[in-house]
């Protein structure tokens, strides 16, 4: 039986997905975008993730009614209706609820749900990027991609300090991203630049300073999904959205411990660059 158990124990694999969009542009001079922001929601089973879509849906599912501009002129439609279409077939205007457009009391009950998951954001001032980075598209796709390595390594990190992730066992990484919000820059995949860094470890030749691997054993899919359909990007949107318009208003205020108060339910943060 004792053995039994080591079997299983050896053979398990950990899995972790995670559900990322951003707000905000990379831009340079702006005053309107200072600050772009790239995170979302993970989760550390496939049960966990399906139990957040399913809650979070009933959600918006009652919320959503009210932001349907057909939905106060047509009086034969009805909750059920705009709860339920299929928005490609549908012959009305029910938007996908983002968090720009949200009144406040919907977006704190959303916002309230959201925050008794782990959650992870990085914070980028644009003001601070060096203009080389915005000189092209690729240039640009490439240091998103550093973005979403960087969150990623932070999750796990964390993850593996608080003893909720075996860093000597074999893990399974997913990244669901916002097909809306992604730029592919075609210089390397991506999936394989970050098992490298988690697994192998860098070195970076300019400087002389090498980054361990942190993961014996890791295996990376990056998935592409429609916001509309994956609540849990849905709540990505909404989640780095917050994130933002508080750490906007704290360069404005410079109030760093009302932004502190507004955004400590993150599991994790990280400030770029």
């Amino acid at each position: 039986m004792q053995e039994q158990e080591i079997q299983l124990e050896e053979n398990f694999e950990q899995i972790i997905y995670i559900n990322m969009d951003d707000s905000g542009r990379l831009v340079h001079g702006e005053p309107s975008e200072l600050v772009f922001v790239y995170g979302g929601v993970f989760f550390l089973s496939l049960h966990e993730q399906e139990d957040f879509s399913r809650q979070y849906k009933a959600l918006v599912d009652l919320i959503k009614p009210r932001y349907c501009k057909s939905f106060s002129k047509d009086i034969s439609l009805n909750k059920e209706h705009c709860a339920t279409h299929n928005y490609q077939n549908c012959m009305y205007d029910c938007p996908e609820l983002k968090s720009n457009m949200l009144e406040p009391k919907d977006r704190r009950r959303l916002l309230n749900f959201i925050k008794r998951y782990d959650t992870s954001v990085a914070v980028v001032s644009n003001y601070k990027i060096k203009d080389y980075i915005f000189d092209s598209k690729a240039s640009k796709g490439r240091f998103k991609d550093y973005i979403i390595k960087r969150e990623v390594k932070r999750i796990i990190e964390n993850l593996i300090s608080q003893n909720r992730l075996n860093s000597h066992q074999p893990v399974k990484l997913i990244l669901n991203l916002d097909e809306q919000s992604t730029v592919s820059n075609g210089y390397y995949d991506l999936e394989s630049s970050i098992k490298e860094e988690l697994q192998f470890g860098i070195m970076n030749y300019d400087y002389g300073i090498s980054f361990p691997p942190i993961l014996s054993s890791v295996t990376v899919k990056v998935k592409y999904k429609n916001s509309y359909y994956n609540y849990p990007v849905q709540a990505a949107d909404l989640l780095v959205g917050e994130v933002r318009h508080a750490y906007y208003h704290y360069l404005q205020d410079n109030d760093f411990e009302k932004y502190r108060k507004r955004t400590n339910f993150l599991n994790t943060s990280i400030y770029l660059p």
